[in-house]
């Protein structure tokens, strides 16, 4: 099934938080990682409902899955998303150490 991926508000702002923050210490590393996530987005849309359950996913009101991805070199971060018929809505994207969201933290 393919599925139409969405990137609410509160993710695009993660996306934008974390590349300028890699971009500071290596423009090529910001470059590697929007790609790294630009093959998550695909990896979704061809197969979202795949992934497992987010970790948040018993404390919330609605399902949760959780993809992982990264660069070759870099560390591993999460995206948060559900899935509403074909559409997959990430909610977060989530970098190492961070600790799990709550709630209030998806909207």
């Amino acid at each position: 099934m393919k599925f139409n991926v969405i990137a609410l508000r509160r993710a695009d702002d993660d996306v934008r938080h974390i590349t300028h923050w890699i971009a500071q210490r290596s423009p090529q590393g910001a470059d590697s990682w929007l790609d790294a996530y630009e093959q998550l987005l695909t990896r979704l849309a061809e197969g979202a409902d795949s992934f497992p359950a987010a970790s948040e996913d018993p404390d919330c009101n609605i399902p949760l899955k959780h993809a992982l991805f990264g660069t070759q070199h870099g560390l591993t971060y999460r995206a948060v998303f559900t899935l509403i018929g074909d559409e997959v809505r990430i909610l977060r994207i989530r970098g190492p150490g961070q600790p799990p969201l709550q709630e209030d933290e998806l909207w």
